[in-house]
C-alpha cells in the first residue's frame, strides 16, 4: 500500500470516527510508526508500507484515544514532554501561565518557584529551562505524576526539586517567592469530549464545588505554606469572577488577567493585600 493511500484512507476513518483533526492526525500516527517526522509523511506520499502495522495505532485513535497518549509525547513551549495517562495532555493555553510568570519576573532569574499540581512538568521544567537562574520545586500528590515528571526533568536537562504532597502538607518549611499552578477546574457536570472524559486522570480535572474547591484550598493555604510574593494561577472559561472573589475572601489582592488568543481569561495573577506581611 502507498503512503499516501493509507492517509487518505485514516483520515476518512477518522472524520466517521467523529476526530477534528482527522488528516492532521492520520500523519502524526504514521510518522510515530514509521520513525520519521510529518515532513518526511508529507514527502514521501508514494512510499510503499505495511498499513497493517498501523492499524492498531489508528484503532486506538479511532477510539478517541488521545493522540498525544498514542505517541508518547506532546509539544508545549518548543519542547517536547513524554505524556502518558497519569497526567494531562499539556494544552496550549497553559503557556499563557509560562508567558505571565516570565514577565512577572522581569528577567530577574533568581526567583524561587513552586510549581502546585506539576503533572507532567511542562510549567515548572519550561520555567526552570527558560529561567535557569532560579530554582524550581514540582509538587503534585500523585506518584506517579512525578514520575512522569522526573522523566522529563531529565530528558530535558532541567534542574528541579520533587515534593510528594497533598498541597502543602509535607511540603518542607521554606519560602517560595512565586507560586504557579494549573489546578483540578472542572465541574462534575461539564460535558467534555471523549479524549479528555474517558482518558485523562480524572482527579487532574475535576474539582468540587462547580470547579471551584482546589482554588479555595489555595487561596486559604498557600501564603502560610511559602510566604510567597506572587501567586499565578490558570482557570477555566467564565471563572474569572468567582475565583477572583474567592481569593479576595482570603487577602489577597488581584494584580493582573491574562487573556489566551480567544480572548478568554486563562490566567490570574494575586499578590498578598498586606504586602507588609512579607
Amino acid at each position: 500500500m502507498r503512503l499516501g493511500d493509507w492517509i487518505q484512507i485514516a483520515a476518512d476513518e477518522l472524520t466517521q470516527a467523529g476526530v477534528d483533526s482527522p488528516r492532521l492526525d492520520a500523519q502524526v500516527l504514521a510518522a510515530h510508526a514509521l520513525g520519521q517526522d510529518r515532513s518526511w509523511i508529507l514527502a514521501h506520499p508514494e512510499e510503499a508500507i505495511v498499513g497493517e502495522h498501523l492499524q492498531g495505532l489508528l484503532m486506538r485513535r479511532k477510539n478517541r484515544e488521545p493522540l498525544a497518549y498514542i505517541v508518547g509525547e506532546r509539544e508545549f513551549y518548543g519542547r517536547r514532554f513524554f505524556v502518558d495517562p497519569d497526567v494531562l495532555v499539556p494544552r496550549q493555553e497553559t503557556e499563557f501561565l509560562v508567558e505571565r510568570a516570565k514577565l512577572w519576573m522581569n528577567d530577574v532569574e533568581d526567583w524561587s518557584i513552586l510549581d502546585v499540581g506539576t503533572g507532567s512538568g511542562c510549567i515548572g521544567i519550561t520555567l526552570a529551562l527558560e529561567c535557569p537562574g532560579s530554582s524550581v520545586t514540582l509538587l503534585d500528590k500523585s506518584a506517579n505524576a512525578l514520575r512522569v515528571a522526573n522523566k522529563n526533568a531529565d530528558a530535558l536537562g532541567a534542574r528541579v526539586d520533587f515534593v510528594h504532597s497533598d498541597l502543602f502538607k509535607w511540603l518542607p518549611k521554606r519560602r517560595f517567592r512565586m507560586v504557579v499552578s494549573n489546578p483540578p477546574y472542572v465541574a462534575h457536570r461539564d460535558d467534555l469530549p471523549p479524549e479528555v472524559r474517558d482518558f485523562e486522570p480524572h482527579d487532574a480535572l475535576f474539582a468540587e464545588a462547580e470547579g471551584l474547591a482546589m482554588y479555595r484550598r489555595l487561596a486559604a493555604e498557600t501564603f502560610a505554606a511559602t510566604r510567597c510574593e506572587v501567586l499565578i494561577v490558570e482557570i477555566g472559561q467564565g471563572q474569572e469572577g468567582e475565583v477572583e472573589t474567592i481569593f479576595t475572601e482570603y487577602g489577597w489582592q488581584m494584580a493582573d488577567a491574562m487573556c489566551d488568543l480567544n480572548r478568554i481569561v486563562r490566567t490570574l495573577t494575586f499578590v498578598p493585600a498586606e504586602v507588609t506581611t512579607l
